[in-house]
């Protein structure tokens, strides 16, 4: 199965950011599937995932629950992409939720992503490059939980597993 880990947009911050016009050419995603990936984690077997589980729990619950500021909507990830997405800030306890979650799946001999993490939430694609105008916020996001999602081809994540942070 195809998965990743990430911070789940709560309902109703994902009706906020929805209620902004996406550009004409641009399909929504689902709000229920907005979310702000942490970790891509490819195709996945059960039995490959089974051993994340328990090490992922202990640390998530030892981390605080925290806020991430998403200043901003614009193309993704640089002017003439082809995503519309909620911009977020590179904040202290996000970079190091990114990191120890990589950590851990180092550990498990999962290797990192070589791109730069560019955290965002996405909110709509295009078939072609986007031209828009940004629409400046703010917006929080609540970091309380953290997700392991299956992204199935039928284009509605499932949550498989659903760690809380320390209140």
């Amino acid at each position: 199965m195809r998965c990743f880990i990430g911070i789940p947009v709560p309902p109703a911050l994902a009706a906020t950011l929805t209620a902004n016009p996406v550009p004409p050419t641009a399909r929504p995603v689902p709000e229920a599937n907005l979310h702000l990936t942490l970790a891509f984690l490819g195709e996945r077997s059960r039995s490959q995932l089974e051993p994340l589980l328990p090490p992922l729990k202990n640390a998530l619950a030892r981390l605080p629950a925290f806020t991430v500021t998403l200043s901003t909507l614009d193309v993704f990830p640089e002017p003439g992409a082809r995503i519309w997405a909620a911009h977020a800030r590179r904040e202290p306890a996000l970079l190091d939720l990114h990191r120890q979650i990589w950590d851990l799946l180092g550990q498990a001999g999962i290797d990192a992503e070589p791109r730069q993490f560019l955290p965002h939430v996405t909110l709509a694609r295009a078939a072609a490059p986007l031209q828009a105008e940004p629409a400046p916020g703010p917006w929080v996001l609540p970091v309380n939980s953290v997700m392991l999602y299956e992204s199935p081809p039928d284009g509605y994540y499932r949550v498989l597993q659903d760690w809380r942070l320390k209140d």
